[in-house]
């Protein structure tokens, strides 16, 4: 009888106690987690102290190129081709603003 009264008041105890070591088991490896990720991110605010990945980064985002070179972007699967089709469209660059202007709408008009 005596056990019976001893295992009754320590129940609640010990679930707690089971309970809280799991909850610590949990923060430890979100802690862990946050910390692989923090290092994670200071190896990228390294990189931007670069001024060569800085450059890079600005070509391959927002497509900047250094005066005197010339950026080639090439689509679809037949690149080579495509890229001779658009050297052949290419219009004369004499034309006076206004006809380049609407051209331009034009050519925005019926864009596929």
């Amino acid at each position: 009888m005596v056990m019976v009264a001893i295992t009754v008041l320590l129940a609640p105890s010990v679930r707690t106690y089971l309970q809280q070591r799991s909850d610590i088991a949990v923060a430890k490896a979100e802690i862990a987690e946050a910390e692989a990720t923090q290092a994670e991110l200071e190896v990228q605010l390294g990189r931007w102290e670069d001024p060569a990945y800085i450059k890079q980064q600005a070509r391959d985002r927002i497509f900047l190129v250094m005066p005197g070179e010339k950026r080639y972007l090439v689509k679809g699967e037949n690149g080579v081709e495509e890229a001779e089709q658009l050297a052949a469209e290419e219009e004369p660059e004499d034309l006076p603003w206004v006809d380049s202007l609407w051209d331009s709408v034009k050519k925005s008009a019926t864009a596929q």
